[in-house]
């Protein structure tokens, strides 16, 4: 996938990525699009209940596969629901926490297969997604509790901080900022790194592409959106989930996902820039001629396929840097108890 020139009112760790070329690639999304905006935009939010919207959307996530060279498992972390997807060949010693997206109040791990299959092949890491309870029967704080717990739960199991990579989608990658968020306010140990797809940063819905974009998206729609966060109910003022007006200093590396035909691009390029603004190791990677969360078109598009090995490739050095800078400590740590 190319990269072309950022524009001069995108953040300064901004890469433009440019589709693939070839007719194939140009046809695939031109009909996905066009499926999205007829079955999935139209389907989710009012005047549909939430009961309905679950039923069509795993409906419809079952004709997006997940990749072949993995396997499932299915546990339990501190009393929540995981599903565990392990690549078969290639394991490191990390692992990648991925919050799944839906609004908070739908998807769940199978409805995500798509993206941690490729995502556990591509890194050669161990995938954990909780099942974490979903709005409008568990609204805030159900979902940042589970997947605070299923976090805690794998230090307990020997995960040193460094090897876990917080990921997410949508609601998911709010999550995933918020238990980052919060665990720096708790002065609690930091995940290695943050690889968020396209986060809700600004739950007021006042950035300017919400308007801007709102014809050219073909999935999201603002009343999907508003009704999204009014089940989830969190809090007017709640730090963890105003990440535009806290500070970002002390949060781990990050990468920002985004598409440039999205409802939330400008809540991606606010996050970045107020990241880099507070001394944050930050890359915003924005698709153009790509939509929300389009890496779950896996199946078919090549340039999901790029995109969702570019956060491979992110856990990775997020991995190898954090055990690198161990080392470093572990060798300055005897130097010092023998008194060189």
């Amino acid at each position: 996938m190319n990269t072309s020139s950022p524009k001069a009112t995108e953040p300064a760790g901004t890469s433009v990525i440019v589709p693939p070329p070839g007719l194939r690639e140009r046809a695939l999304a031109a009909c996905l699009r066009g499926m999205l905006r007829c079955s999935f935009k139209t389907m989710t939010g009012p005047p549909f209940g939430v009961g309905l919207q679950r039923t069509w959307v795993n409906f419809v996530s079952l004709s997006v596969p997940g990749r072949a060279g993995v396997t499932r498992q299915t546990s339990r972390a501190a009393g929540v629901p995981v599903e565990i997807t392990l690549p078969e060949s290639g394991r490191s010693t990390g692992v990648i926490l991925y919050l799944h997206g839906g609004a908070f109040c739908l998807g769940s791990p199978l409805t995500h297969h798509g993206i941690t299959s490729h995502l556990a092949v591509e890194s050669g890491m161990a995938v954990w997604t909780p099942d974490y309870r979903l709005a409008p029967e568990h609204p805030y704080p159900a979902g940042l509790d589970d997947v605070t717990a299923v976090y805690r739960h794998l230090l307990t199991v020997g995960y040193a901080p460094g090897d876990i990579v917080l990921a997410g989608d949508s609601a998911g990658a709010t999550l995933a900022l918020a238990l980052a968020i919060q665990l720096r306010d708790q002065q609690q140990p930091a995940p290695g790194g943050l690889a968020l797809i396209s986060p809700v940063t600004d739950p007021t819905l006042q950035g300017p592409t919400i308007q801007s974009r709102s014809k050219v998206d073909p999935m999201l729609r603002l009343a999907w959106i508003r009704q999204g966060l009014g089940w989830y109910r969190c809090p007017i003022g709640t730090a963890s989930h105003q990440p535009l007006s806290v500070s970002l200093h002390g949060l781990p590396a990050m990468l920002i996902h985004v598409g440039d035909q999205e409802m939330l691009l400008s809540d991606s390029t606010r996050l970045a820039s107020l990241a880099l603004q507070a001394g944050v190791d930050c890359t915003i990677e924005i698709y153009l001629e790509r939509w929300h969360v389009f890496h779950l078109q896996s199946f078919y598009l090549r340039s999901s396929v790029l995109a969702i090995q570019s956060i491979a490739a992110f856990a990775r050095q997020r991995l190898d840097k954090n055990t690198e800078a161990g080392k470093v400590a572990a060798v300055a740590a005897r130097a010092q108890a023998y008194g060189q």
